[in-house]
């Protein structure tokens, strides 16, 4: 996939909706020099890539798929080559799995077709109301594993009780993660590094 490529593709979205990239900026809820032609390149001279954020916005504006917005890219693009990541609905990791080698080990995985540009990345379809009404019920959560968290971020962490905890990283002091609400960042918890079995960053969300 070529910078030019995802750009044309962001350029025909909008014309397809009869839309300026301004337009669509605006459509998608973000700001509408979001798409500008000085945006997509930097002051340094160095190429400006869309944000996977600003992505997922026009798709869900457009009521569109990752597919079909990669068949933008490439028109002869078929399902089957497009870059994928492990998928997995998250009542199936409730049931209780091992982590190996920063594998989650069960038979439940299947692919999801993602832009896969960051190594390490797999997908949890959220088939629970437990997050709502941030995540609502059938969202995807893409997470990186192990990638680096910086406050504020959103994660997924495994515990070797077999937990899994959706939170936001507050800080981390020598032994413990202290991880806050996703709903409340008044309410927090506390979680010895010991017992982690696997971090993973959020990286991007369907809603």
């Amino acid at each position: 996939m070529q910078y030019e490529q995802v750009w044309d593709a962001v350029d025909k979205l909008a014309r397809l909706h009869g839309l300026s990239p301004s337009g669509l900026a605006k459509k998608a809820g973000l700001d509408a020099t979001t798409f500008n032609k000085s945006k997509r390149v930097r002051p340094d001279g160095k190429k400006r890539w869309p944000s996977l954020d600003s992505i997922n916005k026009i798709i869900n504006a457009c009521n569109i798929s990752f597919e079909q917005f990669y068949s933008l890219i490439d028109e002869e693009l078929q399902p089957e080559s497009l870059n994928s990541v492990p998928y997995i609905k998250f009542s199936e990791l409730e049931n209780g799995i091992n982590i190996l080698n920063d594998e989650p080990q069960t038979d439940s995985w299947t692919r999801k077709n993602f832009p896969a540009t960051t190594a390490g990345l797999y997908g949890i379809e959220l088939d629970v109301d437990d997050y709502a009404p941030l995540y609502r019920k059938n969202s995807t959560i893409i997470a990186a594993k192990n990638a680096e968290i910086c406050k504020g971020d959103r994660m997924v962490v495994f515990c070797k009780n077999n937990d899994i905890l959706i939170k936001e990283f507050a800080h981390r002091t020598a032994t413990t993660l202290v991880l806050s609400d996703i709903m409340d960042s008044r309410k927090t918890t506390e979680v010895n590094i010991t017992d982690i079995a696997l971090v993973s960053r959020i990286y991007w969300v369907s809603q």
